[in-house]
């Protein structure tokens, strides 16, 4: 069975660019010619998000893809000791932040159910900046079943680039699934690590993955509540007004009897 592990002396790991190229130019010209109007970039209708993707979601559904292309390439979630196997590609959530223009939810649609109760619905953006580290071991290994050798860093780079195009190709999927938006944030400094006496070598990329939290409120719900809120704050205070006020009365006199020195008999 061929690896699908991206050995630096293997070619056929990478795509042809020039193949892939004129693969889009000739599925581009086809859709133009049976559907001039979808191809139009100002139609409404040419892309709609089916769903409401969530952080978790979209890791995976990565993973899911990915790991159906390059199964000896795991992704998994990160964590301070060491990795299971290498190379593997690691995520992690470095920053979650409302979106500038929803600092708060939103409304943004109501509804009634069969049975007439009404409904409003909220929602609210939030900028998710998601990395992707892809992990190596530093010095040669190879594979299980595998004789062919790797040297770590050379290979670690080459996977970070095909992750970037796998992310690039598969970016309308993300969205349609409906992610609000995901961009491409960032590479940042190549690094190397020691987990566990083991020599890592580290490729981060970073994406910035914008998401909608939707919430459904029964607005009977609410008003009820707010009924029993104002009872129950009512009882209160009824209780606090019939509480007895023990306030300091100047005309009460109070004496302490020290038994210790009375005509007690001591026994």
């Amino acid at each position: 069975m061929q690896s699908s592990f991206p050995f630096p002396s293997d070619a056929s790991s990478i795509k042809n660019p020039t193949s892939k190229w004129e693969s889009y130019v000739e599925s581009r010209n086809r859709l133009r010619e049976l559907d001039p109007h979808y191809y139009n970039d100002s139609d409404s209708t040419r892309l709609k998000a089916d769903g409401n993707l969530t952080y978790l979601g979209f890791i995976e559904i990565v993973r899911l893809l990915w790991e159906s292309s390059y199964p000896d390439i795991p992704i998994i979630a990160t964590f301070g000791g060491k990795f299971a196997s290498y190379p593997c590609i690691a995520y992690g959530l470095e920053l979650k932040r409302a979106h500038n223009s929803e600092p708060k939810p939103r409304y943004r649609d109501k509804g009634i159910d069969e049975n007439g109760k009404y409904y409003f619905i909220e929602g609210q953006r939030f900028q998710n900046v998601v990395s992707f580290t892809v992990m190596t071991e530093s010095d040669a290994g190879r594979l299980s079943g595998d004789p062919r050798q790797y040297v770590g860093a050379e290979v670690a780079d080459r996977i970070i680039e095909i992750f970037e195009d796998f992310m690039l190709e598969y970016t309308p999927v993300f969205k349609k699934l409906g992610a609000s938006e995901l961009v491409y944030a960032r590479r940042v400094s190549d690094t190397e690590i020691n987990l566990n006496q083991t020599d890592v070598v580290k490729r981060t990329v970073t994406y910035l993955l914008t998401t909608e939290k939707i919430h459904v409120s029964s607005v009977e719900k609410i008003e009820n509540m707010v009924i029993d809120i104002r009872q129950w704050i009512s009882y209160e205070k009824n209780l606090v007004d019939a509480t007895p006020s023990f306030n300091y009365n100047p005309a009460l006199e109070l004496n302490i009897i020290d038994l210790k020195n009375s005509a007690t008999p001591n026994y």
